[in-house]
């Protein structure tokens, strides 16, 4: 599908719902967002496409993990190698896993010691109240790895609430257990915030053959301060602490090329920190904001209790930003400082696996919002990356969105954005399958992307957009090298494309929500007759949930189903037998989440995870988690 078709196809939605549009009145509330832009903006501003999940409706999934909400999302795919605790990635309109940028309270949370891709097996859904999915190239504002778009995650330690105590507790099948607290304590000049949870499971059995399963822990601690000493100063302070065991199957290289029942290990450790000090006169239109983070993964293996090796990485970041305001009108510019270090260990065989790199980059940016019109917002960015180890780069953004009529509004955004190898990409080691290539470039991607938004009589809205990308110098990272026989990285020579289309529906009233989300994707890499189609990426995406509070007091359901289409995948067979691309059949899982609101302080419920049990592989070989049933219960006060 072409850009021109998907721009007939967004015009056509337009006109349809124009003159029923027009006779509606607008109920939607203003939501401020500080991800899609540097200021402070609204939604219904924001030339971009941008999907919000509220602290109501994740409470009301009943969710445990992150992915449970995220599944089935605009533009997301979610590549799962097993049950909970195992490898998970979230691929955004068919870009690279590592073209997401996660930001958990601010804070970037990708892992360089993973290849820069944020692994949301770690991510649990205990104590986040808000979830904003920002489609589209974001690295003119967010830097590299943007690519796609950014995922952020607000949790209670970021949160302006007033004081509170929630405590939560679950368990079901497969001996799992849930529980978390959180406590909040606002006062005249300061609140704190403070969260704990832990998840445990005996998991399922991943392989298609045997019958051991592959259990997983995890814990997690986040803690956040807002203190404001004087009138023009505030100081946050905010950090995230996760500590995870996971336990995975291994792969039978010699006679089926799947996977096999194996004692292996990850021990893992997450820690994330940010300091912000904020200067601003409510007699003068200026603003300064100094921003401090820190970001630490580790993770080390082992198989049968040997050391199979392990990786660090460290992400440390300054930034400064100025703020001047003229109206409506807000001039951000900033200069920022990253530093990565990476490590890698292990034990010595066919080569030496052992090796510490790091890199620096500059970068200066700025930002103009609110120029236009009564009907017209506007957005533009620049950022200039001046790093060590490659050329110097430029990224850009700029989008304008239109309001037709009250109830119409249109948008269009140009955007390039860019990604630097990761360490693994460039001097990653695994024996006998992968070597890094220290001669990689740098992606870079220009993305257009049109949209609309329209509220439709009887509290329906739509959201539309269309957008084409085109991917230079691609990382390729399972390319034969005849040289070592192993796999490694290689820049693709032509370009790689993701062209694809958008739609959102919801009705609201009092008692009742449903929204409908579907995604059309189309991604090849190469042109003509060496085009192929990219791993991992299903053309057809979509869900339907649907919220009810029945009219017994307290009694409330929700059910999500959500679709996964046919995508291809790659096995690779025991040699000498060569790699054969396969298809993966396509899938829905459905949820069901009951909850009962027994007083003003206790809530009941039971989830079910995969209701109908369905069978099915995101990875070629690695079997999906089977029904879990959860029951739960919350007291708060």
């Amino acid at each position: 599908m072409t850009i021109r078709t998907l721009s007939y196809a967004v015009a056509i939605a337009c006109s349809a719902g124009f003159s029923a549009a027009a006779a509606a009145q607008s109920n939607s509330v203003e939501t401020i967002t500080v991800t899609g832009s540097r200021s402070p903006i609204a939604i219904d501003k924001l030339a971009a496409s941008v999907t919000v999940l509220t602290e109501q409706e994740i409470q009301a999934s009943g969710a445990t993990q992150v992915t449970d909400l995220l599944r089935g999302l605009p533009g997301i795919s979610i590549s799962q190698s097993g049950s909970p605790g195992s490898l998970t990635e979230l691929r955004l309109r068919g870009s690279e896993t590592n073209h997401l940028l996660v930001l958990i309270d601010g804070v970037v949370a990708n892992d360089i010691s993973q290849g820069s891709l944020f692994d949301f097996a770690h991510l649990t859904a205990a104590n986040i109240v808000r979830i904003e999915l920002h489609r589209g190239a974001q690295s003119a504002l967010w830097g590299s790895g943007a690519v796609a778009g950014v995922l952020s995650i607000t949790t209670s330690a970021a949160n302006q609430s007033d004081s509170t105590v929630s405590l939560t507790a679950g368990a079901g099948n497969a001996d799992t257990y849930r529980a978390s607290a959180s406590a909040s304590h606002r006062g005249e000049h300061m609140q704190a915030n403070v969260s704990a949870s832990i998840f445990d499971t005996a998991g399922d059995n991943v392989s298609r053959t045997g019958n051991e399963r592959d259990g997983y822990e995890n814990t997690a601690l986040n803690a956040g301060i807002q203190w404001q000493p004087a009138a023009q100063h505030n100081l946050d302070a905010k950090v995230r602490y996760v500590d995870y065991t996971n336990e995975y199957d291994g792969t039978d290289y010699v006679t089926t090329g799947l996977p096999a029942d194996a004692d292996n290990v990850t021990d893992g450790e997450q820690f994330t920190t940010q300091l912000n000090w904020q200067y601003q006169d409510s007699d003068l239109p200026y603003r300064s904001l100094v921003s401090v983070q820190y970001n630490r993964n580790e993770n080390n293996n082992t198989t049968s209790g040997a050391d199979a090796g392990g990786t660090l990485g460290e992400r440390k970041q300054f930034t400064w930003t100025q703020f001047v305001s003229f109206g409506d009108t807000t001039l951000a510019v900033g200069s920022e400082f990253l530093r990565r270090e990476f490590e890698q260990s292990g034990p010595i065989g066919w080569d030496d696996p052992n090796y510490r790199g790091e890199d620096s980059t500059s970068s200066v940016f700025a930002e103009l919002t609110g120029l236009g019109t009564d009907k017209l917002d506007t957005q533009f960015s620049l950022r200039y990356d001046d790093n060590e180890r490659f050329s110097r780069a430029w990224s850009y953004r700029a989008g304008a969105r239109y309001a037709v009529t009250r109830n119409i509004k249109v948008f269009a955004s140009v955007g390039q954005a860019v990604k630097t190898p990761s360490f693994t990409e460039l001097y990653g080691y695994y024996p006998s399958t992968f070597i890094g290539n220290p001669a990689l470039l740098p992606e870079q991607s220009q993305e257009v992307e049109l949209g609309a938004d329209i509220i439709l009589p009887a509290n329906v809205t739509l959201q539309l957009s269309v957008f084409s990308t085109r991917l230079e110098d691609e990382i390729l990272g399972f390319v034969y090298d005849a040289n070592s026989g192993m796999y490694t990285a290689q820049n693709a020579s032509e370009k790689s494309r993701r062209d694809g289309f958008e739609a959102s529906a919801q009705w609201r009233t009092d008692d009742v929500s449903l929204t409908a989300h579907y995604s059309y994707l189309d991604a090849s890499q190469g042109d003509g007759t060496a085009q192929t189609v990219e791993l991992r990426r299903p053309n057809h995406t979509g869900s339907i949930t649907a919220a009810y509070s029945f009219p017994v007091q307290g009694l409330s359901a929700y059910i999500k189903a959500a679709y996964t289409g046919t995508r291809l995948d790659t096995f690779y067979p025991p040699w000498p037998a060569t790699a054969k691309t396969l298809n993966l059949a396509p899938y829905w899982l459905t949820t069901v989440n009951v909850d009962y609101k027994i007083d003003s302080d206790w809530q009941v419920g039971l989830r079910v995870d995969n209701a109908l049990d369905e069978s099915f592989e995101d990875i070629v070989g690695y079997q999906g988690s089977n029904r879990r049933i959860l029951a739960h219960t919350r007291y708060s006060f």
